[in-house]
C-alpha cells in the first residue's frame, strides 16, 4: 500500500552537477597515475580493461569530451523528481506531440542510467511518420542511481522498485494503462510489473532476459558444454538454432570468466563502491571494461556515451549506492520470477548479448507475440541499436496495443 504522492517537481540537471565538481573531477583525472606498463606484457582483454584503451578513453575525456555538451544533451528533456515511498524518484518525461500516445516506461539496467535512452526518447515521443505510434515516455533513475535518491531501507528489492513505478505511472501521472520496457535490472522490474500490476502493465517489451532453459534442455546443454561436437554435428542443433547456440556459448563463456563483478556486487558492495566512488579514472576502468565486452565488437560504443554515463554516475556520487541490486536482490529469485500469465510480451535479442536467449526460454515464463532475432548489437542496445530497438517496440505495440 503505497501513500499518494506529492505533486512532482521539476529538476535541473545542472544544479544537481555543480561547475567546480566538474572541475574537481577532472583535476582528479589529471593527476592519477597510471601503471606504465601492461599487468604483463602483451595483455588482452582477457585481463580486464586494456591499458592502452584506457589511456585512450582519458585523453578523449581530458581533450575531446565536454560537459557543457553533455549538459545540453541531457537538458533536451524535461526531468522532475517526485517522493514516492521515501525515495526521491528521478524521471524523465517526454510527452508525444499528438493526441492518443501510448504511456511507455523504460527501465534501466546496471551500469546504465537513464542516459541509455537518450537517443531512443525523441524517435518514440516525436515520431516522423504518422503511421508510427506516438509514446508518452518515461525513463526513471533506479533508486540509488543517477538523480534518484538511495533505497530508504535494507532489503530493497526490485520488486519494490517496479511498485514504486507503477505508482509513478498510475498515481502521480495518471496512466491506466501502460507499455514497460526493460533490459539487464530493467528486464527484473518490467518482469514484476507484468507479475504484480497487470491491470496497469497492459504490454512488455524486452532487450533481454534473465532466464534458465526449460528442463528439457538442461541435457543437451551440458553435453554442449563437454562434448561440442557428436558425429560432426553439433549437439545444440538438436534443439537449438545456429545463432541460438552461439547465443548460448557466450552464456556459458561470460559465467566462466565475466562473473566476477556480480559475486563482488553480491557480497561486498560497499567495498567496491567506497573505493571508485571518488576515483573518476577507476570508474571508467570498472565501467569501461563492461562496455567493452558486453557489446558487439564490430559496433563499439563511442566514447562520448561511455565518459558521459561515467560522469554521471560521479557527480550523482551514486556508484555505491548502484550495486545495491546485487546484493539485496537473492540471485535465485532473478531465476524464479511469476510466470506473465495475462500481459502479452515482445522480445528483441541482439547477437552479441550475453543474455540473447532462444525463444523456447522466453515463451515458457512471458506470452510472447513478439520475437525479433538482430545479428548486430549487444548488451547496451539503447546506446549500440537505437534504431533497431525503437523500430521493434513501435511494431509490438502497434499490433498489440488496445487502450
Amino acid at each position: 500500500m503505497t501513500s499518494v504522492p506529492v505533486k512532482p517537481q521539476r529538476l535541473n540537471p545542472a544544479g544537481r552537477m555543480p561547475r567546480a565538481e566538474v572541475e574537481r573531477m577532472l583535476d582528479l583525472l589529471r593527476s592519477t597515475r597510471l601503471p606504465e606498463e601492461d599487468i604483463v606484457p602483451g595483455a588482452s582483454w582477457e585481463y580486464g580493461v586494456q591499458l592502452a584503451r584506457l589511456r585512450e578513453l582519458r585523453t578523449y575525456w581530458l581533450e575531446k569530451w565536454s560537459f557543457d555538451e553533455l549538459l545540453a544533451d541531457i537538458s533536451r528533456f524535461e526531468h522532475y523528481t517526485v517522493e514516492i515511498e521515501g525515495i526521491s524518484v528521478h524521471y524523465v518525461h517526454a510527452r508525444a506531440g499528438r493526441q492518443g500516445a501510448v504511456p511507455l516506461i523504460i527501465s534501466h539496467g546496471w551500469p546504465m542510467t537513464f542516459y541509455e535512452s537518450h537517443k531512443l526518447i525523441g524517435p518514440l515521443s516525436s515520431p516522423t511518420s504518422l503511421e508510427d505510434p506516438a509514446f508518452d515516455v518515461v525513463v526513471p533513475s533506479l533508486p540509488g542511481f543517477g538523480f534518484s535518491g538511495p533505497p530508504p531501507r535494507k532489503g530493497w528489492t526490485l520488486e519494490d522498485t517496479a511498485r514504486v513505478f507503477n505508482t509513478l505511472m498510475v498515481d502521480v501521472l495518471g496512466y491506466s494503462t501502460y507499455v514497460a520496457q526493460g533490459g539487464d535490472w530493467g528486464y527484473v522490474i518490467t518482469r514484476w510489473l507484468t507479475a504484480s500490476h497487470a491491470d496497469h502493465c497492459v504490454l512488455a517489451h524486452f532487450n533481454n532476459l534473465i532466464e534458465k532453459p526449460p528442463t528439457a534442455h538442461y541435457p543437451v546443454l551440458t553435453a554442449m558444454a563437454v562434448l561440442p561436437n557428436w558425429a560432426g554435428r553439433r549437439v545444440g542443433s538438436l534443439i537449438l538454432t545456429e545463432p541460438e547456440m552461439a547465443g548460448v556459448d557466450r552464456q556459458m563463456a561470460f559465467s566462466k570468466t565475466g562473473r566476477g563483478y556480480f559475486v563482488l556486487h553480491s557480497t561486498k558492495p560497499a567495498t567496491i563502491g567506497y573505493a571508485l566512488s571518488d576515483h573518476p579514472l577507476g570508474l571508467l576502468a570498472y565501467i569501461g571494461e563492461k562496455y567493452h565486452g558486453w557489446a558487439d565488437p564490430s559496433r563499439p560504443i563511442s566514447n562520448a556515451d561511455i565518459v558521459s554515463t561515467v560522469v554521471l554516475y560521479f557527480l550523482t556520487g551514486t556508484f555505491h549506492t548502484s550495486l545495491l541490486p546485487y546484493y539485496e536482490n537473492d540471485p535465485a529469485k532473478h531465476m524464479a520470477l511469476p510466470r506473465q500469465v495475462v500481459g502479452k510480451s515482445g522480445v528483441s535479442v541482439f547477437q552479441f548479448d550475453g543474455l540473447a536467449v532462444p525463444r523456447s526460454w522466453a515463451n515458457r515464463v512471458l506470452n510472447v507475440v513478439y520475437y525479433k532475432r538482430h545479428e548486430q548489437g549487444g548488451h547496451f542496445a539503447g546506446l549500440e541499436s537505437p534504431d533497431a530497438l525503437t523500430l521493434d517496440i513501435r511494431e509490438f505495440v502497434k499490433a498489440n496495443w488496445r487502450d
